[in-house]
């Protein structure tokens, strides 16, 4: 896979370059689920004897959960939505979590679909984050992958998902301890956070977003979209590739 930088430059330029692909993207993600009856082996057998696989993608459930759990605090609404995105929600890290009791003063106020573009710029310096981020990653269980998936659960518009295809894509590594993950995730929000808030970016989005036949698109964050974009990237079964 090739990699690109995570800029505003490059990310408007691949929207607009890949427009169809982008929204075909998006359609087929958020689009008709179907629920699963048959185990993962049972799938794969089927798939090698030219049965089509089941339709949807349990990530399109992200939202549903994440729109139901507390705005304060994290709860099981937020493992469900985690969970969504294709991580095993082991009971001994979901109890710690849910007994630590992790204080989320430094955003709880604000609203649900409150933007990473409207924060200052200086949002994910504050201690506040840092710390949310030390009481998710000292549990044993939640590497920075979940970590982010947990937050963006809590403020989707707000707090960008570390995957590590769409990560991979722009050059990011998974990191391989806890303080270099700290950093990771706090560098990777604030180059979001420049692209959400550049308007060739915006524009492109809305053009996207319009042509859509997703009902709930309202309701996805701009940093959902775009994640979903780059996470195809990075699937074997997806022959189409993003021009760059």
């Amino acid at each position: 896979m090739n990699t690109i930088e995570l800029t505003p430059k490059n990310v408007s330029e691949i929207l607009k370059k890949n427009q169809e692909l982008c929204l075909n993207r998006i359609n087929r993600y958020f689009g008709a689920f179907e629920t699963r009856i048959f185990s993962k082996s049972k799938y794969e057998k089927r798939e090698k004897e030219g049965e089509p696989e089941p339709k949807g993608f349990t990530g399109s459930f992200f939202e549903r959960y994440s729109k139901k759990s507390d705005l304060e605090s994290f709860d099981g609404n937020d493992v469900s939505a985690a969970i969504c995105l294709s991580i095993e929600g082991r009971g001994f890290w979901v109890a710690s979590l849910l007994k630590e009791d992790i204080d989320l003063s430094c955003f709880s106020g604000l609203a649900y679909e409150e933007c990473i573009s409207d924060v200052s710029n200086d949002f994910f310096d504050k201690p506040g984050i840092s710390q949310v981020l030390d009481g998710l990653l000292k549990i044993n269980g939640i590497g920075l992958v979940v970590a982010s998936k947990l937050l963006a659960s809590k403020r989707p518009f707000l707090f960008p998902i570390f995957d590590r295809d769409a990560s991979k894509f722009f050059g990011v590594q998974v990191p391989t301890n806890k303080k270099m993950a700290k950093s990771t995730y706090l560098g990777w929000c604030k180059s979001w956070q420049q692209v959400v808030s550049n308007l060739g970016v915006k524009r492109e989005l809305e053009k996207i977003g319009k042509n859509t036949s997703i009902k709930t698109n309202d309701q996805i964050s701009p940093l959902r979209l775009l994640d979903v974009i780059f996470w195809f990237e990075g699937q074997p079964k997806e022959e189409q590739k993003l021009k760059c």
